[in-house]
């Protein structure tokens, strides 16, 4: 049925993205990107690829945070065609993809509503994909952030689709300080408990119930959508409770007092799940998590990878000088390696999430070699970036 049908609706849709997959940068591109000397000659390069002429109107001297950021919009702009041309379900699943960025933005324009920036002066650093209706209010001249968290309440937890994981995130930490349930959460209560949070923690708790709705939606679908998504969503899942279990390493987050916190962020699906997180969440140090790991032999072999750059500052004085790689730079490509199958299988919603991911990684890798050309460090590109689609022998 799924063979017969998928085409009537979808068909027109996952042929504009499968065609979008030729437009990514090449071993050529990367060569003529990392041989430029200044911004003005990666400017050039990107004319010769799909990206053609985006940064034509952007004056001299070019910034990285210019072309990163027409990059993300281009990125936007092709991903609104595509959505325009969708019917339900995918609508929906599209949707889902825009809400991590919602999230983003969101926590951005928190932490700076709490440090007394006007929104308006973070425009540069709000992700196109991630922009809703309630923020053309809130980016506005005459928005007033001394007012409190009345309007931002209003419109980033009512107005937005991201409201439900903002309601429930908030009642949880107003309970943590009042043991009494609240039927509700009062505008007025908003300001003090948002002030009283880790605005790190906020935006991964928050990440952590967008992947579990988007799983039960991507489950709900069933067919070769939930396997190849589900995979994908379970593979993220996972490497969500690696990077916080190892990024909790040596700081307050791994002390007994605080272990709920940090378990607290752990998905409650995928590969690792149930078992692997029962006992990542006893672990406190190096040794306790690779015990917990032994049975998981790739993320074992993840973790003895960059287990180095996590040892303590005095076994470790200069991570630099070792070429010590994080958890987040294996993820990195042990992702792109992953969405890249998702194009291998036809018939199936996961290919719309897996080109935004590797166009996402194809701008991180722009970004790395503007910025390596401005310090001229040239010579370590080859090993920073994550090439897509690389052609296989």
């Amino acid at each position: 049925m799924e063979l017969s049908a998928f085409n009537i609706n979808h068909g027109f849709c996952e042929a504009v993205v499968r065609g979008l997959r030729s437009g990514f940068l090449g071993p050529e591109d990367y060569r003529r990107l990392g041989t430029s000397d200044t911004l003005e000659d990666m400017r050039s390069a990107l004319e010769e690829t799909d990206y053609g002429t985006f940064l034509q109107d952007e004056p001299s001297p070019l910034l990285v945070s210019t072309m990163s950021k027409k990059c993300y919009e281009k990125l936007a702009d092709e991903f609104r065609y595509l959505k325009a041309q969708t019917v339900e379900p995918l609508t929906t699943f599209m949707d889902f993809i825009a809400r991590e960025k919602m999230i983003d933005n969101v926590c951005m324009i928190i932490q700076g509503a709490l440090n007394n920036k006007a929104p308006v002066e973070m425009q540069e650093k709000v992700h196109p994909l991630g922009v809703f209706e309630g923020m053309k209010v809130i980016m506005s001249e005459t928005f007033d952030v001394q007012g409190g968290f009345d309007d931002v309440y209003r419109i980033f937890l009512v107005d937005t689709p991201i409201g439900p994981y903002f309601d429930e995130y908030l009642r949880e930490a107003d309970r943590e300080k009042d043991e009494m349930a609240r039927a509700g959460i009062e505008t007025s209560q908003v300001g003090s408990i948002l002030t009283k949070q880790d605005l790190e923690i906020m935006k991964a708790t928050l990440k952590k119930a967008w992947l579990e709705d988007f799983n039960l939606f991507v489950q709900g679908l069933g067919g070769t959508t939930a396997e190849v998504m589900g995979h994908m969503l379970k593979m993220e899942a996972d490497f969500r409770v690696l990077l916080v279990t190892l990024n909790a390493l040596n700081t307050d987050l791994s002390t007994e007092s605080k272990l709920q916190d940090r378990n607290a962020l752990y998905p409650s699906f995928g590969y690792l799940y149930p078992e692997g997180t029962k006992e990542l969440r006893k672990v406190w140090n190096e040794t306790t998590v690779r015990a917990a790991l032994e049975p998981y032999s790739k993320y074992l072999q993840l973790f003895d990878q960059v287990k180095q750059f996590y040892e303590t500052e005095s076994g470790a004085p200069d991570r630099a000088a070792t070429g010590c790689q994080s958890i987040e730079d294996l993820i990195y490509t042990e992702n792109v390696q992953m969405y890249e199958m998702a194009f291998e299988q036809q018939y199936h919603f996961g290919v719309f999430y897996a080109w935004v991911k590797l166009r996402e990684q194809e701008i991180r890798n722009i970004r790395w070699i503007a910025n390596m050309v401005i310090l001229s460090t040239k010579e370590h590109i080859d090993s920073t970036i994550v090439p897509i689609f690389q052609p296989r022998l």
